[in-house]
């Protein structure tokens, strides 16, 4: 089953929301953000450091991390602490904090 949403769609509404907010998504955050949004299930940091690094050899943890953190601070992705892992906001458009389902079967969460 299936509770991806569209990367492509996702990815706008981010960067619509940081041009109103005035933010800075630079490229590694979006290059974070892609990655996260491709995985279409949450993702770990080190999974996403692994697949940042087939992109650039030399991607470092604090790059991940650093892009991340503002991501979260900013509402466009949520951390979910009992699996230790990150997925994409369904309304990166406003600032809110919400439950997830996750499936014992396959880890997808459901925001």
């Amino acid at each position: 089953h299936s509770h991806r949403h569209d990367a492509r769609e996702y990815l706008a509404a981010v960067e619509r929301a940081c041009r109103e907010r005035g933010l800075r998504l630079t490229e590694s955050r979006r290059e974070i953000l892609e990655l996260l949004a491709a995985q279409g299930q949450p993702a770990k940091a080190y999974d996403l450091l692994e697949s940042l690094r087939q992109r650039h050899a030399t991607a470092a943890p604090p790059t991940v991390y650093r892009a991340l953190e503002f991501l979260l601070a900013h509402g466009f992705i949520h951390r979910l602490d009992s699996i230790n892992a990150f997925v994409t906001c369904h309304h990166p458009e406003q600032a809110h904090q919400v439950p997830f389902l996750i499936c014992d079967q396959c880890n997808q969460a459901e925001e």
